[in-house]
């Protein structure tokens, strides 16, 4: 019989920084992310994989932030500094995680 003498590795969310159980988890554009943080960081509607879009323009600088497209509604569209000093306001316009290790 097979045993794991230790459970799966937890990665930390991308958007709040906290480990993710790997029941809890989705991954989106090769971004583990809680369930609950898959929301759009404008209006806070919670978000669909395939009707939603990453801001590049943040990328490198906070790490990846989604907003809401399509028929779920057009916050993606909205400009970068709009959507920046939204951030700012919620407290979202800094990187939660301590290094870019999502990738295992």
């Amino acid at each position: 019989m097979f045993a794991w003498s230790q459970g799966p590795e937890l990665v930390e969310c991308a958007i709040c920084g906290e480990k993710v159980d790997i029941f809890d988890k989705i991954i989106v554009d090769r971004e583990t992310i809680h369930k609950k943080c898959f929301t759009c960081c404008y209006c806070g509607k919670g978000l669909q994989q395939g009707a939603c879009a990453m801001a590049l323009a943040f990328f490198n600088r906070i790490g990846p932030r989604f907003y809401c497209s399509g028929k779920a509604g057009s916050c993606a569209m909205l400009p970068n500094d709009q959507k920046e000093a939204k951030l700012k306001e919620k407290g979202l316009a800094t990187r939660k995680t301590t290094a870019k290790s999502n990738f295992k």
